[in-house]
Order: structure tokens, then sequence, then C-alpha cells
């Protein structure tokens, strides 16, 4: 039953109370009744002869009691809902017999009749006062919860860190008020989708989808389409499972793309979405517009510390001819022991960086104890061991690399404490630098100079192994 008829049968319980008749309950505009909904079998229980249309009472607040040739009064009160009039229509009996009474007697009923409406308008508008209170309640508490998600959100984004579990936690956090079954976010080159809630379609079927809707000058327009019945789109015949589809366009850099809300939750399987969902969408479709511009400029940064790095480790490298290119095997070979390691994404990256850098130091070293050939003087040996220091105080105050530095102060320290410069032993020695000493170990034992030859890697593994546990 629809709320319509839902009032019409209220409102026909309520008048049949007060005058002790049936009603029959008509939306006013096309005469179309809403109540009662069938004749119980088939009997008439109305003795009404004239449904006619009620134009002179639609928007009316007026009942209206006419006499019957038949010795009754048709009685018809219209009662506002919304924007529709319903109006009630039943007959009474005359009671009184002579012309004046039955005048008097129909004025009598108009006044009750005018009072029993006023009395249900005043109820409808104290009902519509507490539904409007309710509403305005519910929407500043869900204006309220959108505040507290977007504020958690924001706090906990890691902004240049794993941008597509970010996006996740975005379209997780949306999806309550939208109440869509899923999102789907759809970058412009129709790869990398990510789609949370119920699985609705396959990727391919993404695409399609996405490439029909794009087609929309609407979309274009304003960046945002509201699409209430998938199945009326002249290709809508693809998609029959579909129901209603809210999308909005995400301009944000190189990340340009669309997040699309599929299927309106509801009690009523021909829900779709509205204005409103459109404007909760709008918080979070901004914020994954903010997430992809950082991540496209932390992106760029990257890319230019990554190229200053290999510039400065090349500068270093340049030095000593015999080890040139000891710093990218070194950051390579590191990045490989971090992957067996199980090391997520941004170590590696920092795991990279720092065996770029681990020996920036020897900028600071003399050039005939850098270049020599022969074994070292104690005072050589003590020289050279200064570079993990130097490196680390031409880094220092580059904060943004700052998770790096471990790795370069501390890449010749030993396991049992007799490297250096800090002397540092087991669990102590940060892990970065554990990593860096190993691949640094690696290559100069398997990289060939001019006194001696690379060794072969069975026997490198072997002296690691050996090493295990001291150095």
């Amino acid at each position: 039953m629809t709320k319509l008829a839902q009032h019409a049968k209220a409102t026909a319980t309520v008048l049949h109370e007060e005058f002790r008749v049936p009603f029959q309950v008509f939306e006013a505009s096309t005469a179309t009744r809403l109540w009662p909904e069938t004749e119980p079998n088939g009997i008439v229980r109305y003795v009404s002869d004239n449904v006619g249309t009620f134009a002179d009472l639609v928007g009316g607040r007026k009942v209206q009691v006419t006499q019957r040739p038949n010795g009754k009064f048709r009685l018809r009160v219209p009662f506002v809902v919304g924007e529709v009039t319903l109006v009630a229509e039943s007959v009474l009996a005359r009671i009184a017999t002579e012309p004046e009474d039955v005048i008097e007697e129909q004025r009598r009923l108009e006044r009750w009749a005018q009072a029993v409406l006023d009395r249900l308008l005043q109820t409808e508008w104290l009902r519509s006062q507490r539904t409007a209170e309710d509403d305005l309640k519910r929407q500043l508490k869900s204006a309220w919860e959108l505040n507290l998600t977007l504020e958690r959100l924001i706090r906990h984004l890691r902004i240049h860190r794993e941008p597509a579990s970010n996006l996740n936690k975005i379209l997780d956090a949306a999806l309550p008020f939208i109440e869509a079954e899923s999102l789907i976010w759809v970058p412009s080159n129709l790869e990398g989708l990510q789609s949370r809630g119920e699985t609705v379609l396959a990727d391919d079927d993404i695409r399609d989808l996405v490439k029909s809707l794009r087609r929309s000058a609407e979309l274009r327009d304003t960046g945002l389409l509201l699409l209430p019945r998938v199945a009326d789109a002249s290709w809508g015949a693809g998609f029959a499972h579909l129901g209603s589809v809210l999308v909005m366009t995400v301009p944000s850099g190189r990340a340009f793309g669309w997040i699309i809300a599929v299927n309106k939750r509801g009690a009523d399987r021909q829900a779709s979405f509205g204005n409103a969902d459109a404007a909760a969408m709008a918080p979070f479709a901004a914020l994954i517009g903010l997430l992809n511009k950082a991540s496209d400029r932390y992106q760029d940064l990257k890319d230019l510390l990554v190229g200053l790095t290999r510039s400065l480790a090349s500068a270093v490298d340049a030095k000593d001819p015999y080890t040139y290119g000891h710093s990218e095997r070194v950051a390579r070979i590191a990045v490989e022991l971090g992957r067996e390691l199980k090391l997520g994404e941004d170590e590696l990256s920092d795991v990279y960086l720092a065996g770029l850098l681990h020996d920036v130091g020897k900028i600071g070293i003399r050039d005939d104890v850098l270049c020599k050939h022969g074994p070292l003087t104690p005072e050589e040996e003590q020289h050279i061991q200064q570079h993990p220091a130097i490196g680390h105080a031409i880094l220092k105050d580059l904060h943004q690399i700052s998770s790096l530095l471990p790795g370069v102060l501390h890449h010749h320290e030993r396991y049992d404490g007799a490297g250096y410069p800090s002397k540092l032993a087991g669990e102590q020695i940060p892990r970065i630098a554990r990593i860096i000493a190993v691949a640094d170990s690696y290559d100069a034992m398997s990289t060939s100079r001019p006194y001696r030859q690379g060794l072969a890697p069975d026997r490198v593994e072997s002296i690691l192994i050996d090493g295990s546990g001291q150095q």
C-alpha cells in the first residue's frame, strides 16, 4: 500500500468513527478512488452515486454538504496531504422533513464536519511538524556523523603512502552515507578500478558502463549524473540487473576519474539516488581529488629526489673509477633483500634511496686514501671510517629523507659490536642498516678490482654465512 493510500485509509477510518457511515476517499485532481481499494465480493457498500470530479475542492480546506433528491446529504471533506488533495465522500440520511429544518440540519452538518476537518488538519499539521523535526534531527545527526567521518579520514590518511589503500578507506567511509550496493572508483584510463560493497559488476562490465556514461552531455557539462533507471537509457539493455546509478566526476590532476554509486539501497527495489546522495558524495569525491593531487605532487618530488640522489651517488662513485656503479648495485641488491623480508613498497623505497646514498660521505675522504690499491695504514683506516658520519652530517638537515639516515650512518656496524661509528650490536643496529651492510658486502666481494678478481656467488654466500652473528 502506498503512503497516499495509507493516508486515505486513515482518514476514512477517522470519519467513519465520527459520522458512523462509511467513506470513500478519492485523489481530487483525477477522481481516482484510493480507498477502499476493492469492493469485497463485488458487493456495493456505498450508496453515493456521484464520484464526479473534485476540481473545485483541490487545495481547499472547506467541507461541502449538498442535498440529494433521495432524502440524503452528500458530504465531501477535502484533506490536503503534501501537495495532493484527497476528498473523503459519503452520504448521510436526513432527519428533518420540513424545508426550513432541512436547511438548518444542513448547516449543523457543515459546522460539525468543518470542526472534524479542522481537528484533522491540526493533527496533520502537528504530525508534519514532528516529521519535519525528526527529519531535521536525522539530517543534523547525519551531517554530524559525516563531519566526524571526514575528520577521522583526514587525520589518519597518509597522503604520500599507499594511495590505493587510502582510496579504499574513503570509499568504505562513504558507502553508509550514500546507501549504495557498491561504490566504484574509475580512473580516466579505466585501469586500477577499485570497488567497495557488493560485487555488482565485473571489471570489464564497469569499463563498458563508464564508456556509455561518459557520452552523457549532462555528465560532461556538470560533472554529475543521476540516472534513476538504467533500463530507460538507450544503452541500458546491456545492464538489466542495474537499477539506479549516481556518477560524479573527480578532476584531480593526472588521476582524473569518476566515483560511481550503483543501486540505491531501500525497501523499495525501485529506489533511486537523489540530490541528497550527491551532496553526501561530494566531500568524499573532493577528498579523493585532493589525495590524488597530493600523490601526484609527492611522486613528482620523489622522482626529483631519486634523480638528485642518483646524481650525488654517481659523483661519489666517480671519485674511484674502479668502484663506479657500486652505489646503484648496492641499492638494487638491498631492494631484493627487502623483498625477501616482505617489506612494504614504502620501506623498499627507503631501502633503495639509502643504498644509493650509503657512501655519500666518501666525498669527504681524501682521494689518495680512497683510490689506494694497497693496504691502508692505521691512520688511513681511521680516516676512511669517517665516511658514514660525514654522509650523515651532509644529509641530516634534509628532513624529508630522515628515515634513510640510519642506513647511511650505521651500514658499517657489526653484529658483534666491533663495527663503526657507534659500536652498535645485534638488534641495536637499525634493520635498514643491516640490509645495506649485507648488500654492500655482497657487491664488494663479487665485483672485480684491479688488485683481485670478484668472488664466485657460492663463495660469497659461504663467507656471508660464516660471518653471520659476527659481522
